[in-house]
């Protein structure tokens, strides 16, 4: 049986990448966050064999309000996925996908991904759409970054993360991606 979980998410506040001023210093971190293309497959080219992908979770979760205005759904509960994608032991990549279960009714495959990434397998499909990425630096309190920083030992700190959604037939996935202080270690991206 699925059991249901509500999360209080606090406020972060998601700009496009042509006002945040910050990431001007930060040519290396800038171009992770601005990669369009498979992050995962990104990773891997970079990180090769050593590259592990933690299903840290996957729980149905009530509907925040913020849910409903990105995904379009009004359904009161959203399938949540999340996953760590670490190198050598070196945690790099924390994420997060939000499903409404309209979308997992159309393609139920997504709901059996066990631990293949979402971004490979989403990568070779013609019918994949992916809007642009909003921005921000996540507060040490947000819930996102206490899932991302779960069973490691990175301090919180400054944490940037981005979102899309990605529409497969028009059907919404929400996307958050963390990117930890171990990624800058992995080398050029």
């Amino acid at each position: 049986m699925e059991s249901v979980h509500a999360t209080k998410r606090a406020d972060a506040n998601w700009e496009t990448v042509e006002s945040v001023s910050e990431l001007h210093g930060d040519a290396e971190l800038r171009e992770w966050l601005e990669h369009s293309g498979s992050l995962t497959r990104r990773l891997r080219r970079i990180g090769g064999r050593d590259l592990n992908l933690e299903v840290l979770g996957e729980d149905w979760e009530q509907s925040a309000d913020e849910d409903v205005s990105l995904l379009g759904s009004a359904a009161g509960r959203v399938r949540v996925r999340k996953v760590r994608i670490s190198s050598q032991g070196t945690p790099l990549v924390f994420a997060c996908t939000r499903m409404p279960p309209e979308t997992l009714a159309r393609h139920p495959w997504l709901g059996r991904l066990g631990h293949k990434p979402l971004g490979e397998a989403l990568a070779d499909r013609t019918d994949v759409k992916r809007t642009p990425f909003e921005f921000a630096v996540l507060p040490d309190n947000h819930p996102l970054v206490r899932d991302a920083l779960e069973k490691t030992d990175i301090s919180p700190g400054k944490m940037w993360s981005r979102r899309s959604i990605f529409l497969i037939s028009e059907s919404p996935i929400l996307v958050y991606e963390i990117f930890l202080p171990g990624l800058a270690s992995l080398g050029e991206p």
